[in-house]
């Protein structure tokens, strides 16, 4: 494998690592605030109760479109060291959607 294609893996793992991180944070707030909106709701205080629900709905989905991010830059990466024979990446029990052959 060239040195190019080192550099290209390494960046889309440096990519993937980045939105894991950006996806946990989004998973963190969206918690943080389904607390907050529960707090609310048991105080019967339902202005702030929806306020937090609907912050927490966004991060979820801010987070869910990171997580997806980072998997595939990761699928991408593997794809790359499939394509140039290493031999680290030969469990091919997954087809082309990311479906198991195992069970």
């Amino acid at each position: 494998m060239s040195e190019h294609e080192n550099n290209h893996d390494h960046e889309l793992l440096e990519e993937a690592y980045h939105a894991h991180i950006e996806a946990a944070h989004h998973f963190e707030l969206a918690a943080k605030h389904h607390k907050l909106a529960a707090e609310a709701d048991h105080k019967d205080d339902s202005v702030t109760a929806a306020h937090h629900a609907y912050i927490a709905y966004s991060h979820a989905l801010h987070g869910t479109q990171f997580a997806e991010e980072a998997a595939m830059e990761e699928l991408a990466a593997d794809h790359d060291d499939e394509d140039h024979g290493n031999e680290e990446h030969t469990d091919h029990s997954h087809d082309h959607e990311g479906h198991s052959d195992k069970h």
